[in-house]
């Protein structure tokens, strides 16, 4: 456990797992959201960056105040895209999404979202500036068996293939794809093809190992899309080396997972973990309001070694 506040007010950081994750107590976000206190930020900035994941439990936000704190990380995405029937935002808040499995009377979805299981990903990555932070605020769970969001260290698992894998991959470079219309940078270009076209190669090129300036360690750093295009290698070539590079991650069993309940707000970087929801009882309700802020193309951990 880590107690931190001079002269501001203290809060504690206690580890949730060797890997990945810490839970900050006796931190009220309502009034960080209204004040950006720069003290408390910078220490909250600090614990994730060691921790890559913090849970903070009994928050009370309404989604003007739960907007004011995402910003206080880092530049809000606007998630809002008028185009998809499968995606909601909160009326006024078009930082806001909503992800649900709940339908309205109509049978209309009031947010992004199902009760099927959600595998490993890494948000927005087919963004030429990919997302940083992600925010997930509990508004409802299921009384019955709520699945946990489970989370995973991408340096740990780098660290973990063999070096031989590094050292090639540390040349590499992916296209990062998104299967939806979701990328407004990209949208004219996809516009063009035809329905059906194989859209693989629209989108931008990330390095497969990146650096963590923080810790100075590489991560991997893998597309949404299992069916990837890699850079210089040949259709075969890639989905071999993806379906390799998954078969390591899924391997990997040093996670932490937990129900986000109500009233709890997970904060994580994308930049270097995965992160995965268990299925859940499709006749139970889950609503999350989920934010995310800007981050910066990935550097090559090559560049830097």
């Amino acid at each position: 456990m880590v107690i931190v506040g001079k002269g501001t007010p203290m809060f504690t950081i206690t580890k949730l797992s060797s890997a990945i994750g810490a839970d900050v107590a006796n931190v009220d976000l309502r009034r960080l959201a209204e004040s950006k206190d720069a003290a408390v930020v910078a220490a909250l900035r600090e614990a994730l960056e060691t921790h890559l994941l913090l849970r903070f439990r009994g928050q009370h936000l309404s989604p003007s105040e739960f907007v004011r704190l995402a910003s206080a990380f880092g530049h809000t995405k606007t998630l809002k895209r008028a185009a998809a029937s499968n995606s909601a935002h909160l009326p006024g808040h078009p930082e806001i999404k909503v992800v649900s499995n709940v339908a309205n009377d109509d049978g209309r979805p009031i947010g992004d979202g199902g009760s099927s299981e959600n595998y490993w990903h890494t948000d927005g990555t087919y963004l030429p500036q990919p997302v940083k932070l992600t925010f997930l605020y509990g508004r409802e769970s299921p009384r019955t068996n709520p699945p946990k969001t489970f989370f995973m260290n991408l340096s740990d698992v780098h660290d973990r293939l063999p070096r031989c894998l590094t050292s090639y991959l540390s040349r590499l470079s992916c296209i990062h794809y998104s299967q939806y219309n979701f990328a407004p940078e990209y949208a004219e270009q996809i516009a063009t093809l035809p329905v059906g076209a194989d859209r693989r190669h629209i989108g931008p090129s990330f390095p497969l190992v990146r650096l963590n300036p923080h810790s100075g360690r590489p991560s991997l750093y893998l597309p949404r899309q299992r069916q990837c295009v890699i850079e210089g290698l040949t259709s075969a070539e890639s989905e071999k080396l993806s379906d390799l590079l998954w078969t390591y991650v899924e391997a990997y069993n040093d996670t932490w997972g937990e129900v986000i309940g109500v009233d709890d707000l997970f904060v994580f970087d994308n930049s270097y973990t995965l992160h995965r929801r268990e299925a859940f009882d499709s006749r139970e309700r889950r609503v999350l309001w989920h934010i995310t802020t800007q981050g910066e193309p990935p550097i090559p951990y090559a560049s830097a070694s």
